[in-house]
């Protein structure tokens, strides 16, 4: 799935003011780190990941690590070592974001 236009402009204008809420790194990307990136964005719907500097992994390895876990998480932006990641969440109570979505 891919967001583009307005929804994409908008979950972007959402993640400027957040904190990284999951960091990456000397570890790399292993399966706790996985599962607390999913515990998150399925309270959350949109979270935004940092890369640390003593980390070896790439943006686009942890874009293709986090698509074989999950192919409804959507890279929404990625600005040198920050990424920002939506999914629409399961449980209707922490939908947030995807209720927005849907009226733009």
């Amino acid at each position: 799935m891919i967001i583009k236009g307005k929804k994409n402009r908008y979950l972007r204008s959402k993640a400027a003011t957040m904190k990284p809420a999951l960091q990456v790194g000397r570890e790399g990307i292993s399966e706790n780190l996985l599962n607390q990136f999913e515990t998150l964005i399925e309270r959350t719907e949109l979270i935004k990941v940092s890369l640390l500097q003593n980390t070896a992994v790439e943006p686009q390895d942890l874009i293709d690590a986090l698509y074989e876990f999950d192919t409804n998480i959507v890279p929404i932006q990625t600005i040198g070592s920050k990424m920002v990641f939506y999914k629409k969440a399961s449980k209707i109570k922490n939908r947030k974001y995807s209720l927005e979505l849907e009226n733009i």
